[in-house]
């Protein structure tokens, strides 16, 4: 009976000298926890400020944002208000100018035909006509027109647009954008971020860290400020270059995206000049036909070449 009750006492007795090699006798208390609470404030604080500077550049990137896309849409809106007052003027003119022409010369034969050919020209509605194509050309609604072009850019929500891309790179919710990846970089719980990787170095609690090796006595203290530096700086160095390329691309973004803009403009205000000027080109040589005199006119977006 008092062999029974000995090998179990045995084997407990054999257990407790085994923790006790892997987790020493007053080893926690015997670290320095002095310098284990300046390790874990210090990487609070640091945490702190990487934290506050990224939510202060990502609301400055959108406001960055906002205002392009307010000064552009502005910029747009205006050109297109301008052309759209453009052909209400002319269809009213020329509507006006095809009743006097057929009243003084709708009984002359050899203008007749001459006369249904003005009718259609000046018709924004009739297919193919030269007062057609230029409305065609500034109604945004009309694919591949040139005003459709312009606000396509400027749709944040169409797929692959300028403004579309602008706006994807500066969102921290779009999976691998640069925001997403300054986001992550800077989060603590993000796995394998370089914060996460300093949280759980400065941790006491975290098995494996050189904190929690020091802590239970596998490592000295000056074997653990070793390991803890050296993690420190591969992961503070990690953490700066994933920002600096980060921002680096937003601005990227934001310089292409602007530039682009600004070429498109220019080349929209050139289609729709032509397009208005072959308009009314045509017109004014058929009404030279019809009555002798021709239309007179002034380029509507561009300044007149000076003589």
């Amino acid at each position: 009976m008092k062999r029974a009750v000995f090998k179990p006492l045995l084997t407990v007795l054999s257990l407790a000298v085994a923790l006790v090699m892997v987790f020493p006798a007053g080893s926690a208390s015997a670290a320095d926890s002095k310098w284990i609470n300046q390790v874990q404030a210090d990487y609070t604080a640091y945490n702190q400020k990487m934290t506050t500077s990224y939510k202060n550049y990502q609301q400055q990137i959108e406001t960055s944002y906002n205002q392009y896309l307010t000064r552009y849409t502005a910029t747009m809106t205006e050109l297109e208000s301008k052309v759209l007052s453009d052909l209400k003027q002319w269809d009213e003119t020329l509507e006006t100018d095809y009743n006097q022409l057929k009243e003084k010369y709708g009984d002359d034969r050899d203008k007749a035909n001459a006369l249904r050919t003005y009718d259609k020209y000046i018709n924004q509605h009739f297919r193919g006509s030269p007062m057609n194509l230029y409305a065609t050309a500034a109604n945004r609604d009309y694919r591949e027109s040139t005003m459709w072009v312009y606000s396509t850019a400027l749709n944040e929500n169409f797929i692959d647009s300028k403004t579309w891309r602008y706006s994807k790179a500066i969102n921290p919710n779009y999976l691998d954008s640069a925001a997403f990846k300054y986001s992550k970089a800077v989060n603590e719980n993000y796995y394998d971020s370089p914060m996460q990787r300093l949280k759980h170095a400065s941790s006491k609690s975290y098995y494996g860290s050189p904190i929690y090796q020091y802590y239970y006595g596998k490592i000295s203290k000056t074997k653990a400020q070793q390991e803890y530096a050296k993690i420190y700086k591969q992961q503070t160095e990690r953490l700066n270059a994933i920002i600096t390329k980060s921002k680096q691309d937003i601005a990227n973004r934001a310089e292409v995206t602007r530039q682009e803009l600004d070429l498109l403009h220019a080349k929209s205000v050139d289609a729709l000049e032509q397009r208005r000027e072959e308009a009314l080109k045509k017109i004014s040589d058929l009404r030279i036909q019809i009555c002798g005199e021709g239309l007179s006119w002034e380029p509507l977006l561009k300044k007149p070449a000076q003589q």
